[in-house]
């Protein structure tokens, strides 16, 4: 039949086609004669007995409409049955023949004398056709065997060492090889008869099959070979030098024939094993820590890495990591913390930390790193805020501590919150193990950071007073970790009325901020007197205001007073000092000005806490200098007579022998000596230094203060009577709402509720104070048992 007529698309794309150079030739195999084939010829191809099919000459390419066209065009005629059933006698024996000669040829590696893959193949395709595909499966299988039959009779005579591997490896690849090429040359039969009527799916799979069978049939021989492997591996972890492609090829092989995980594996990590035990044991003793947790990084990579990729089947990969991990670090782990753990965390020793926590990262094991970690953390603790003489520097030092631990979960323990739960969990332990110290001493050190320096001449030093935001942020990061939180705040509050009072506070705004961080922390009851304090400051502003337009017609000195409630500020008893005239008129006249507009109310001078600023002449030059009122007072009895002595300054001021030492002391001895002693006759005395000198011009003299171990214990006993009232109410509350209660219960209830640190021996007084007070009983009948007393 014709082809069909091409539509105006198909011959648009045909027009634009590349020619396809097979055309020619499919052109003149579909117009080739019929004569010129022989009758019955094997060879023939059914395909070249139809009738010839007229075809264009017109160059059309394959995959046009011409071609789709051609495929019913052929047909076959005159089909001759018996043709396609029968073949002569002996056509097998002689083609089989050829046939076995290549298949030596290729087993051999020698010339094929003429006979070419071609011409076997196509006898090969012709016995598939005419139903000798059994026969010739048979035949072929049955050549494969003798070949691996007297490559095994090789084998055997080669002596058991390295040798015998090079040989049979060599043997296995060539015989890969040669599989390959027989399978080309019995593609029909690998096509049609193995792939669907065995259980192989190829020529290859059935030669593999066979060599397994008759070279690897016996687990001596396997054995051989796998222990020659092993002696490669380690020859490899000894760092010696090794055939790798050798080893990773036999290994193949292994895999390939399913050898790898019943012959080989259960071996190799039995020797692994063996070799990193033995290794571990010697090692552990004669390597520093740093250098031995290198070692086992190390030997942990090369074996997850570089074996597994140069030889090893991935499918060992873990079970060899936890055999080499178990050796040398999960089995070594409790020495290796005790060699020199603390040593790496003391020295910031971050890479070898880093590596110690990444070996033990999967397992169970690390735990006892976690462990020693909190334990370093408490030893170390102590040791630092245990010893008195380390006060000054101790909340430094505990900051320093945190920032290095900090940096140590961080980077090397990968901010783990299990470390960092035992890091919090530790500092927790060791700042309370000092009862109420850290609290006062961290109450201190922010007030450090919050006020201003003294002298100008450290402002010009440190070129200003830097706020440093992050060490106040690191400092109420501690804060957190104190129980005693009522002792924090009794000493901070000291503290913060000295700023305000004295004018000493750097930035109201981060006064401000501090405060707003510890009520997020302990909420708002517990700074609830805190910002009354700025509250007092800001009213007392406001009414300086006022005061200066009050009566503008009476004389006074320049006053600025500071009005505060005296039951939030931590105020001393009033002073009795007896103050020069123009001070007290100026006061008496606030007092008016105070009463007038808050009737009712009293104000209570606190001299002990007040400044002034004076102005001092000198031959040098005039300076203002700042200093206590108490200070001021004293010195300004030097106007009137440059020489008195300590009697007659204590007359004049009324002020008791020991107040007045630490005045005079305060203004004649140090930098800023003011006075100097005059004493005559052993009577003592002082004058007013007029050759004092000083480079500024503003001066702030430190006040005289109570010995500081002084005003500590009053807070402390402040901080203790509070306690007890907080351990009276919680007793009253939890027995209200009970009615009657075992003493193991209330005392569980009671310490439950408190929120710092209390022994059960003071809980237990504080229980038989109720009783005394009769707020509670006994029971009569059990003494344990406890009744509330409405």
């Amino acid at each position: 039949m014709p082809p069909a007529k091409p539509t105006s698309k198909a011959v648009k794309k045909r027009k634009y086609a590349n020619v396809d150079p097979s055309q020619p030739r499919m052109d003149q195999f579909l117009t080739s004669h019929e004569s010129t084939h022989v009758k019955d010829d094997p060879m023939e191809i059914d395909s070249l007995s139809s009738t010839p099919t007229k075809v264009t000459d017109k160059n059309t390419v394959l995959g046009t409409v011409r071609q789709q066209s051609l495929t019913p065009s052929i047909v076959i005629t005159n089909p001759r049955p018996d043709r396609l059933q029968t073949i002569p006698d002996d056509f097998f024996k002689n083609s089989w023949t050829s046939m076995k000669s290549l298949i030596a040829d290729i087993f051999s590696k020698t010339n094929f004398k003429g006979l070419n893959y071609h011409t076997v193949s196509k006898l090969s395709e012709n016995l598939c056709r005419h139903g000798k595909s059994k026969v010739l499966f048979e035949a072929l299988k049955e050549e494969i065997q003798a070949h691996v039959v007297d490559l095994k009779k090789n084998l055997l005579s080669v002596p058991v060492n390295q040798e015998i591997l090079v040989r049979f490896n060599l043997c296995w690849t060539n015989f890969c090889s040669q599989l390959t090429v027989i399978r080309n040359v019995f593609m029909e039969l690998d096509r049609t008869y193995i792939l669907p009527n065995t259980k192989f799916n190829s020529i290859i799979q059935l030669g593999k099959h066979i060599f397994s069978d008759v070279i690897l049939d016996t687990a001596s021989f396997r054995s051989i070979i796998v222990s020659e492997v092993l002696l490669l591996i380690k020859q490899d972890r000894d760092n010696l030098p090794v055939d790798i492609k050798l080893i990773h090829s036999v290994l193949q092989m292994l895999i390939e024939l399913s050898f790898y995980p019943t012959d080989f594996e259960a071996k190799f990590l039995t020797s692994t094993n063996t070799y990193y035990a033995e290794e571990s044991n010697r090692l552990i003793n004669d390597l520093a820590l740093p250098d031995y947790i290198k070692h086992a990084h190390q030997r942990r990579t090369q074996e997850s890495v570089d074996r597994i990729r140069n030889y090893l089947d991935m499918h060992t990969k873990q079970a060899l990591v936890n055999v080499v991990s178990h050796q040398l670090v999960y089995s070594k782990v409790d020495t290796m913390i005790r060699k020199g753990f603390d040593v790496l965390l003391s020295e910031n020793m971050l890479d070898s930390l880093k590596l110690f926590y990444d070996l033990l990262l999967p397992s169970p094991k690390l735990s006892l790193l976690r462990q020693a970690f909190a334990e370093y953390i408490k030893t170390e603790g102590v040791d630092l805020i245990k010893h008195p003489s380390s006060d000054p520097t101790m909340i430094i030092e505990i900051l320093k501590f945190k920032k290095d631990l900090d940096t140590i979960v961080q980077v090397c323990f990968e901010n783990d919150v299990t470390f960092q739960n035992a890091l919090k969990e530790s500092f927790e332990y060791f700042i309370n193990s000092r009862a109420n110290k850290p609290a006062e001493l961290l109450a201190k050190f922010i007030d450090s950071k919050l006020k201003n320096p003294l002298k100008k001449q450290q402002r010009n030093i440190s070129g200003g007073p830097e706020l440093d935001i992050a060490i106040l942020d690191s400092a109420l990061v501690l804060f957190r970790y104190i129980q005693g939180k009522d002792a924090f705040e009794a000493h901070y509050k000291r503290f913060l009325a000295k700023r305000l009072l004295m004018d000493r506070s750097a930035s109201s705004e981060l006064e401000l901020r501090i405060i707003e961080r510890l009520k997020a922390e302990c909420g708002q009851e517990f700074t609830k007197n805190l910002e009354s304090m700025f509250g007092d400051m800001k009213l007392s502003y406001e009414l300086n205001n006022e005061f200066k337009v009050f009566k503008p017609e009476i004389p006074r000195m320049p006053l600025v007073v500071k009005v505060v409630s005296q039951a939030i500020w931590p105020v001393s008893p009033a002073s009795d000092i007896v103050l020069p005239p123009q001070m007290l008129n100026s006061q008496g006249l606030y007092t008016k000005f105070y009463t007038s507009k808050f009737n009712g109310k009293k104000l209570i001078w606190q001299n002990s806490l007040s400044s002034c600023v004076i102005t001092a002449h000198y031959p040098q030059g005039s300076k203002e200098i700042n200093m206590s009122l108490s200070q001021a007072a004293v010195l300004l009895l030097f106007n009137t007579k440059k020489s008195m002595t300590f009697s007659e300054i204590s007359k004049a001021t009324n002020l008791d022998i020991k107040e007045l030492s630490r005045l005079l002391a305060s203004l004649s001895t140090g930098v800023y000596n003011l006075l100097v002693d005059d004493t005559v006759n052993g009577i003592k005395g002082f004058k007013f230094n007029e050759m004092f000198q000083h480079s500024a011009t503003k001066l702030r003299i430190p006040p005289a203060v109570l010995d500081p171990a002084v005003e500590e214990q009053k807070v402390e006993e402040k901080v203790f009577k509070n306690r007890q009232h907080q351990v009276d109410a919680a007793i009253v509350r939890i027995m209200k709402e009970h009615k009657t209660m075992s003493h193991t219960a209330l005392m569980t209830d009671v310490l439950a509720q408190l929120m710092y640190p209390v022994d059960a021996a003071d809980v237990k007084k504080r229980i038989d104070s109720l009783i005394e007070k009769d707020y509670l009983t006994r029971d009569t009948g059990d003494t344990s048992l406890y009744i509330y007393q409405s």
